[in-house]
């Protein structure tokens, strides 16, 4: 982790810490055939800071500005699972993929909620879940600016 973050940063990457160590963690995974499995005492760790760090966002503010939102926010959420369970379902019978499984790999959300999720459920297929996730959030890291640029300049004019 270190070694990739290093790496990363050498390298100028955007959220080097992340991309560096996912880039290097590929290479010697895929290259050397390093396996790359957490003990369970520090997924243990990890799960309790994910838990901790998503709790301890919340204020007084956040909740309120939340409340008025509400039903734009219920909208939304009941919109993109929708939008979600149909990508799913398409790549559930398109690749003969087991629709739990796919509607993981497609979920909106964190990759690290996505990872304990799918590690808590019974037969899933962990590595193409993750491996969705990984794309989509390279995806987002690579285009986000383009199209937040995109729609700022629309918003602008």
């Amino acid at each position: 982790a270190l070694v990739g973050g290093l790496a990363g940063r050498l390298c100028r990457l955007p959220s080097p810490s992340f991309l560096g160590t996912f880039i290097f963690g590929a290479v010697i995974h895929l290259g050397l055939g390093v396996p790359m499995q957490l003990p369970p005492w520090l997924l243990a760790v990890s799960y309790a800071m994910v838990g901790w760090s998503i709790g301890l966002n919340f204020t007084r503010p956040i909740l309120r500005h939340a409340t008025r939102a509400l039903p734009q926010i219920v909208a939304s959420i009941v919109a993109l699972i929708a939008f979600c369970g149909g990508l799913a379902f398409m790549i559930s019978h398109l690749l003969d993929i087991d629709p739990l499984t796919a509607y993981l790999a497609t979920s909106p959300g964190g990759m690290d909620s996505v990872a304990i999720i799918a590690a808590a459920a019974q037969n899933v297929d962990i590595s193409f879940i993750m491996a969705l996730q990984s794309a989509r959030f390279l995806i987002v890291l690579l285009v986000g600016p383009s199209i937040a640029r995109l729609v700022a300049r629309a918003v602008k004019e």
